[in-house]
């Protein structure tokens, strides 16, 4: 009993606060960093923080309970000033070992809130430095305009006395306690993921509109038909987005696509994904899921940054048709684009192609 006691006053278990914007695939991208971390601090304790509020936050605690690394997946938002206030108050002040933001790019859309936050909630705090925000950080990683995301988790793991092996796998688990029972049963498979969070121009007021990171609508529709005529299984899957993208072409779908559109919660749709031979899509959460778990992807990018957020893994295969004006995401031109050209320009055609030679290797 004397030798257990004396243990466990001798022990630290560091903890870790981490900053993750909202998002699907931004939870998703978070995990090479989180796991890496608790595979070389095996007793971390890891809380993330993110900005949302109360009618979106169960989607986030869903995937933190999914996934198991972490503790508590806490939210700010300036719409709830109160709950912010008990947020940092719960936190508290300097009660975690490590505060790190993980941003994606350099933008002056880029809030510096998430930074403030862990300087006050955190002893040492690590992030990149963004020139146009103002954030500050102890341990501050000078980035490129353009780096990979996964590089800079590499670099973060660095800060923290870690080996970089956020790249070192070819897949990282989202789901603790995966169903044994298959959701896909036909093989080959193709899993498309049509629907993308709203960047688009405000002034369109359409729930339905095309977000600049979206491909046509009906190029989604020739592509499905034109592979279920070669044999393949086409699975379109989503939520309320992608039901009324999808629904003004529902007499041109081939019978033979199945729709698994609003039909499966988070849990499901990792697995549908993970069990997938191969998934296509935009730039969006449960693409980079699928590669995360290592199916192979192929992702359509054009005001997104394929140097910056290509899907993870050796599987990961990306079509970008540059225009003079991508990628924008994240700078004022992609706040008043209305006509995304830069996916609009990418023909049904190179998609087939590209799906097929995945196929053939």
């Amino acid at each position: 009993a004397f030798t257990i006691t004396m243990y466990l006053i001798g022990s630290h278990m560091n903890t870790y606060l981490i900053y993750i914007a909202h998002g699907i695939g931004d939870f998703v991208i978070a995990m090479p960093l989180i796991q890496s971390i608790k595979s070389q601090d095996p007793t971390a304790v890891i809380d993330i923080f993110t900005c949302s509020e109360k009618r979106r936050i169960n989607l986030n605690e869903m995937m933190v309970e999914l996934q198991g690394d972490i503790r508590h997946c806490y939210y700010y938002t300036k719409n709830e000033p109160f709950h912010s206030l008990m947020f940092l108050l719960k936190a508290g002040y300097h009660s975690y070992d490590y505060g790190i933001v993980l941003e994606h790019l350099n933008s002056k859309y880029m809030s510096s809130w998430p930074s403030k936050i862990i300087n006050f909630c955190c002893k040492t705090t690590i992030g990149a430095h963004n020139p146009y925000n103002g954030a500050t950080y102890d341990k501050e990683i000078i980035r490129p305009d353009s780096y990979y995301i996964y590089n800079l988790e590499n670099d973060i793991l660095e800060q923290l006395g870690f080996e970089r092996i956020a790249m070192h796998r070819e897949s990282y688990s989202l789901d603790k306690n995966p169903a044994l029972k298959p959701i896909v049963i036909n093989h080959p498979s193709i899993v498309f993921c049509i629907g993308s969070g709203h960047v688009a121009n405000e002034k369109l007021h359409n729930p339905y509109a095309l977000s600049l990171k979206s491909w046509p609508t009906k190029n989604w529709v020739e592509l499905g038909n034109k592979l279920v005529q070669r044999g393949y299984e086409v699975i379109f899957i989503g939520g309320s987005m992608e039901q009324g993208m999808i629904e003004p072409y529902h007499d041109e779908l081939d019978s033979r696509i199945v729709s698994f559109i609003g039909k499966h919660s988070i849990k499901e749709s990792f697995q549908v994904v993970r069990e997938a031979d191969l998934v296509v899509g935009v730039d969006t959460g449960l693409i980079h899921a699928a590669a995360i778990q290592g199916t192979a992807t192929l992702t359509l990018f054009g005001c997104t940054d394929p140097i910056i957020v290509k899907p993870f893994g050796p599987y990961s295969e990306i079509i970008h048709h540059a225009v003079e004006c991508s990628p924008c995401l994240g700078y004022d031109q992609s706040y008043t684009c209305t006509n995304n050209k830069c996916m609009q320009g990418i023909s049904v055609a190179a998609v087939l192609d590209s799906i097929l030679h995945i196929f053939e290797r």
